[in-house]
């Protein structure tokens, strides 16, 4: 039987699918029951729809999309390791936002080719999607520049 807790007073967090790792243990929010992360794996940058893939032993496979909000037990905050690792991290950590954002627009620019070939009966879905899209390019742009002032604040 595979272990599971239940966390009544559980200290959780809300992190986009993008940012799991495979060391976080996701939370049901309903039930407060744990399970911890085995495995993490994000589509490659330029896949349209890109989603993130992750194995826990309770849930077994799971493929979220890529911005989607999740769950997880805290995390401890204190950095751990040296100067060189955790500016690795954050520096992967901005790769990542980038390779989003890039991928974001270019799902704009081929919604805005298709729309100039779509019936208008039909564009208010594109439109719609667009809209979406540009909302996530707000907030990607949003969470970059709370990151640099995070990171300039510590400085």
């Amino acid at each position: 039987m595979t272990d599971t807790t239940t966390h009544t007073a559980l200290a959780t967090e809300q992190v986009r699918a993008w940012d799991l790792r495979p060391t976080d243990t996701l939370v049901d929010p309903d039930n407060g029951v744990a399970f911890p992360i085995t495995t993490v794996r994000v589509d490659a940058p330029g896949l349209a729809g890109r989603e993130v893939h992750i194995a826990a032993l309770v849930l077994g496979p799971r493929t979220l999309p890529l911005n989607q909000f999740v769950t997880i037990a805290k995390r401890d905050n204190a950095p751990t390791g040296t100067a060189a690792d955790i500016a690795a991290n954050a520096d992967k950590d901005r790769h990542t936002l980038s390779e989003t954002a890039c991928d974001l627009i270019v799902i704009e620019h081929r919604l805005r080719d298709v729309r100039r070939w779509t019936p208008e009966s039909a564009r208010a879905h594109l439109d719609a999607a667009l809209s979406s899209v540009a909302t996530a390019l707000d907030a990607l742009h949003a969470e970059h520049t709370h990151r640099t002032t995070t990171e300039q604040e510590q400085s």
